[in-house]
């Protein structure tokens, strides 16, 4: 690496997170720094955004996956966020991420935060293939699933709903279309239990989807809807 980083500094946002009763029940502020680490030279001289991170983007969908989880600890917090990125932008080498609780420890600390330094490579992946293209596993722990969703060209996910899991999804490249409609790059969206969803894909090129499963995928909770 030669140094080069995008810098996010004080992202506010409330969220659940933490082990105590009253966190469960309650959003709390937290504060978000981030140093991605990449080779911007390209960026700089080229001017096109495809040639970095756009910030902006990735700032809202860091906000999406920390208001769609319920986190019991920050430090799984930052670790989900790292394993997002690496998965949603694939020119970055290196993640850090700082999460802060300024509420955590009222009358004794300004906050209590964690920060993680992670390597894209600290990120073993598993992949499944599946009748209409792939899914990578990027991240999956007790609570919840991070994955990419890759559909092939002319393939599509089914109709389905889940009755246990809650889904939080973005495209993050290609082109797919959701009840004929097409899909907002790189735009956040929750499925709810029960609420029925689709895509697919009538280009000549994959498309990718970022997913997030909570709790992780449970393959007998993909109920596919037939017409």
């Amino acid at each position: 690496m030669n140094g080069d980083s995008i810098e996010i500094q004080g992202m506010k946002l409330d969220c659940i997170v933490g082990v105590r009763p009253e966190e469960r029940d309650r959003e709390q502020g937290i504060v978000v720094d981030l140093s991605l680490g990449l080779d911007l030279r390209e960026a700089g001289r080229s001017s096109r955004i495809a040639e970095t991170v756009d910030y902006d983007l990735a700032t809202d969908q860091i906000a999406a996956l920390l208001r769609f989880r319920r986190y019991w600890l920050i430090e799984n917090a930052a670790e989900e966020v790292a394993a997002m990125l690496f998965g949603v932008y694939p020119k970055l080498s290196t993640v850090e991420v700082r999460i802060a609780k300024p509420g955590a420890l009222l009358g004794r600390a300004s906050a209590a935060a964690v920060c993680i330094s992670r390597q894209r490579n600290d990120f073993t992946r598993g992949s499944e293939s599946t009748p209409w293209g792939g899914v990578e596993i990027l991240l999956e722990t007790r609570h919840a699933g991070l994955y990419l969703l890759h559909v092939d060209a002319g393939k599509e996910i089914p109709r389905h709903h889940h009755k246990v899991m809650r889904e939080l999804e973005w495209l993050v490249s290609g082109e797919l279309l959701q009840a004929s409609n097409p899909v907002a790059f790189g735009q956040p969206v929750v499925w709810a239990r029960g609420k029925a969803h689709s895509y697919r894909n009538a280009t000549e090129k994959r498309a990718t989807l970022f997913c997030c499963d909570f709790p992780p995928f449970i393959p007998s909770d993909e109920i596919e809807e037939h017409a």
